[in-house]
């Protein structure tokens, strides 16, 4: 009997465990449950007491190249006006002239406020109106005119008078920065980069990158050994396969490699001639067979023609060769979206206009490449003034850097390529350049009355994101000089800045830039170019003119990029860039 009843027992006391357990499960989802509640709860509370806005495009009475404000200032005002759990914005898409119409948006947007407005601008001047109205239907308004060039300022004064005034929230009129700013060069600061002209804490890419510094010698920039060669072009990538950047040196008629060796000394590694009879014009690295050292693609031309020839190098185990004949065609690199890839680009040869219309993809066609699809790129584009700022928190879509003829940096936007943003500073200041006269179609050159014109190498314009932060900066050099102001010719800059610009939604704004360089910058690029693990910023420059023509001498610079002492959070000085409109 009591072997029997043992078994029955087990199950009694196994259904006794199972209810315990069946009991503290559901006393810990009843808990969850009642915890989740509290998480709603509070959410909703949040929620009720954040405000909403609604923001509706702007009118513009301007030019129509102008047109572009009506969306970009909105933008501007939602991102200035917008602070979590305070209040939020969305954008409308309903024209709005009047209070009446500004109500009817209201009520269909189920917002605390809307927000509409006017910009007017006139000759170098602009003037915005900013209304809003809230559910009871008291109104606000208020102008404030300046220069178009000023025009982000204006509109983040009236953003923040806005908050204040209707809205009960606090806005800064001026970033932080801007607040404290005092007398440039009153407080010393170490390093070489400016970052929005100030001398704020510790918290940026490279000491160097603010006003004042003290030099190179606390590390944040190193400086090479003189090269007795003149720059043409420079670039940066492990050529040899040994798993380590090398710099590739292009001269006038020779390329070279070398090597960045402790002491800050440039070891050479191999020289090689491009060709006999042609001037090197322009050079780009990219890994063409994929086996894990870049290959180099340099452009040449002839001097009397401007007919152009590009040359393919490898380097593999510290050997230069030509794995491919070279072509009858300009060549370059450019990274297109949506993969940003390196991808390896080709254009015609014109007579007359330089540069036949239309960029190809370069395919491989037994030992030589040949034009392949064509890009869909703007007028005046050609394979080496172009480049895409790839979509990012303040572009919701990648934007085409062309940069003009007169090197002005010009932004499209959009499958549609329609220009919204044409810079008056200028850029790239290359001195290398080919001569070449225009004429009028069918009809011949006249080289005895007409002065040729020079088309110079556009130098390499790099978009990336430095620390992923999601904001794109785009990197260029700035030349500096008053001679190159009164003679068109003057190409050897004694001085340069790199700069770091972005898109703000009106244009292009400064986010740092380096003290000045002495010397005639000749070429850029962002590499680990020491391999000691740190992104680098790469400056090629030639020696001063002062020295001769002849007796020209480069250097490397590296700025060492430590992106983990980057803010994102600090606003940037948009006040050193005008808005212009499209051209």
């Amino acid at each position: 009997m009591n072997q029997g009843a043992r078994p029955g027992l087990g199950r009694t006391w196994r259904l006794i465990f199972m209810g315990e357990y069946i009991m503290r499960l559901a006393i810990k989802v009843r808990a969850l449950f009642c915890l989740a509640c509290v998480f709603v709860l509070s959410a909703a509370i949040c929620r009720a007491d954040e405000k909403m806005f609604v923001i509706m495009p702007f009118s513009v009475n301007a030019p129509q190249s102008y047109s572009y404000l009506s969306k970009a200032v909105p933008g501007t005002i939602r991102s200035h006006l917008s602070q979590p759990g305070a209040i939020r914005g969305q954008a409308g898409q309903a024209k709005v002239s009047s209070k009446a119409d500004a109500v009817k948006a209201l009520k269909q947007s189920n917002a605390d406020y809307a927000i509409w407005g006017v910009i007017n601008v006139v000759g170098n001047d602009a003037t915005v109106e900013l209304n809003s109205v809230d559910r009871q239907g008291k109104t606000w308004s208020k102008t404030a005119s300046g220069p178009t060039s000023q025009l982000t300022g204006t509109v983040q004064g009236l953003s923040a008078a806005l908050g204040s005034e209707a809205m009960g929230v606090s806005v800064a009129q001026k970033p932080g920065f801007m607040a404290n700013r005092g007398v440039k060069g009153a407080t010393q600061q170490k390093g070489d980069i400016i970052v929005n002209e100030t001398g704020n804490s510790q918290v940026y890419l490279n000491p160097q990158f603010r006003y004042q510094g003290a030099g190179s010698q606390d590390g944040s920039r190193m400086v090479s050994q003189r090269i007795k060669t003149n720059m043409v072009d420079m670039a940066v990538a492990d050529f040899n396969g040994d798993g380590k950047n090398e710099i590739a040196v292009l001269g006038d008629t020779k390329l070279a490699i070398y090597v960045w060796e402790k002491g800050n000394q440039l070891k050479q590694l191999g020289e090689t001639q491009v060709s006999s009879s042609n001037n090197n014009f322009s050079m780009r690295a990219i890994d063409l067979n994929r086996d894990g050292a870049a290959d180099l693609v340099v452009s040449t031309f002839e001097e009397d023609s401007n007919r152009p020839y590009t040359y393919f190098f490898s380097f593999k185990g510290n050997k230069f060769t030509q794995p491919s004949k070279r072509i009858p065609y300009f060549a370059s690199v450019l990274r297109i979206p949506p993969t940003f890839a390196p991808t390896l680009v080709g254009q015609n040869f014109d007579t007359v206009k330089l540069f036949a219309p239309g960029v190809h993809l370069l395919v491989k066609n037994g030992d030589k490449y040949a034009l392949g699809t064509r890009l869909g790129l703007p007028s005046g584009a050609n394979v080496y003034n172009v480049a895409w700022i790839p979509a990012g928190k303040d572009s919701p879509q990648p934007l085409l850097v062309m940069l003009t003829e007169d090197e002005r940096i010009k932004l499209f936007q959009g499958n549609s390529m329609n220009p919204i943003h044409t810079t008056m500073e200028r850029f790239s200041g290359s001195a290398t350049g080919m001569e070449h006269y225009k004429s009028m179609p069918g009809l011949a050159i006249d080289k005895k009355s007409q002065l040729p014109g020079k088309y110079y190498a556009p130098m390499r314009l790099i978009a990336a994101d430095l620390g992923n932060t999601g904001e794109n900066v785009l990197m260029l050099n700035k030349p500096i000089s008053t001679a190159s102001q009164l003679f068109d010719r003057y190409r050897y800059f004694p001085q340069g800045e790199i700069h770091a610009l972005f898109w703000d939604g009106v244009g292009l704004a400064l986010k740092w830039k380096t003290r000045r360089i002495r010397g005639s910058v000749a070429e850029i690029d962002l590499a680990d170019v020491t391999n000691d693990g740190i992104t680098d910023l790469v400056v090629g420059v030639n020696t001063s003119p002062e020295l001769g023509i002849g007796s020209r001498q480069c250097m490397i610079m590296a700025y060492p990029l430590d992106v983990t002492q980057t803010d994102p959070n600090t606003p940037a000085d948009m006040s050193d860039f005008e808005v212009s409109p499209r051209r």
